[in-house]
């Protein structure tokens, strides 16, 4: 048909079919991957492994063809994930997520989880599962610092690599003086944030050690057995780093340590106290949402804390109640009409018109799902 003449509704059914037509195919080439890399098919065409041979045989970039490899062996012990998946019912990133945390007992519940998050928070949690094992030490002994003048001693350039937690440390100092850089008198108008950040740097570098001011903070979410024990535990800072608990305890000897109290696994809040979110409740909020909740934005800066039932009408100021929504769509919710439902599974978002935002997947054309069935 001409898309150009189409009506909103048809362009959207439409993508929605060719989205899980997409899903569906990937699926089935997942499987047909894995009898490939069974075969040693690569090694006929002088590739070392499946993952050359997919890029240099059907023009994918490695690191698509990485990961389309490392997933399907991951599915291939997943019957129910691959079900779902070859139904288009799960787009690629979902299950992709999904894989490197289930196994064939838990894949059943995590598909339920997984439809109440965002691929963010999805992709955060398998960061968390599926943490390399690498040895902090290690970490420490790759770090290193570049700097290159140009010839004529005019400019120069820094490289760094630091382990996550110390470039946090670094990268909250950075921003904490970029977000205070003035307007340019020039201008009239803020310098890019990318130069507010190299200003930023230099300002860090140029001040004197004054201990009488409040130095960067990172936040670390730790259980309480990471601190204590000495078993292998992750922890996470805010930016999203992963630490070893060693990491964390170390951390620990010169911090401020603050509790939070869960119930069933969920922190409390203040309830009808207070509207305004106290700091330890919303370092929960941001460990929990990780960014933006809307349905595919994820921004992380400026990001505000809403009250689902609004604090004038009754809504506590509980993790429950709230979520992190960005200042764009933050609007959505006040002036546009939309509103959110908090679920079993995560929080449901709704047009003005009460319709759900993102609408459910339809189910494929028939003449689609034929394609898709003459390939299973």
């Amino acid at each position: 048909m001409g898309w150009e003449n189409a009506s909103h509704d048809e362009i959207e059914r439409g993508l929605g079919h060719f989205f899980g037509l997409s899903a569906a195919g990937l699926a089935n080439a997942c499987v047909v991957i894995v009898e490939a890399d069974r075969a040693q098919l690569f090694l006929a065409d002088g590739s070392p492994d499946m993952v050359q041979w997919l890029s240099a045989r059907y023009g994918l970039a490695h690191r698509t063809a990485r990961r389309l490899v490392e997933t399907a062996r991951r599915l291939a012990g997943l019957p129910r994930l691959t079900e779902r998946f070859q139904s288009g019912d799960l787009s690629f990133d979902r299950v992709e997520a999904i894989a490197r945390m289930a196994t064939a007992e838990s894949e059943s519940a995590l598909i339920g989880e997984a439809m109440g998050s965002t691929v963010a928070g999805l992709e955060r949690s398998a960061r968390k599962a599926d943490y390399p094992e690498t040895d902090p030490a290690q970490l420490l002994d790759d770090r290193y610092c570049y700097i290159q003048r140009s010839l004529d001693g005019m400019q120069g350039r820094l490289t760094a690599r630091l382990p996550g937690v110390e470039m946090d440390l670094v990268e909250s100092a950075v921003r904490t003086r970029a977000d205070r850089m003035p307007v340019n008198p020039d201008t009239g108008v803020f310098d890019s944030y990318p130069q507010r950040m190299a200003d930023g740097l230099v300002e860090l570098a140029s001040t004197t050690g004054d201990e009488s001011r409040a130095p960067a903070q990172i936040t670390v979410h730790a259980d309480l057995t990471a601190l204590v024990s000495t078993e292998d535990q992750i922890t996470e800072t805010e930016l999203g780093s992963l630490v070893a608990n060693e990491t964390a305890r170390r951390l620990g000897c010169d911090s401020l340590v603050e509790c939070a109290v869960f119930y069933r696994n969920q922190p409390l809040g203040v309830g009808r106290n207070s509207r305004t979110v106290p700091r330890w409740l919303r370092r929960r909020l941001w460990d929990r949402d990780g960014g933006c909740r809307f349905p595919g934005c994820g921004r992380t800066q400026w990001v505000h804390a809403h009250h689902i039932i609004h604090w004038a009408r009754g809504g506590p100021t509980d993790l429950a109640n709230l979520i992190l929504l960005c200042g764009f769509h933050h609007r959505f919710l006040h002036e546009h009409g939309w509103s959110i439902v908090g679920t079993e599974t995560g929080f449901q978002f709704h047009r003005p018109d009460g319709r759900h935002y993102p609408p459910p997947r339809p189910e494929l054309h028939p003449r689609l799902r034929a394609l898709v069935d003459a390939c299973i």
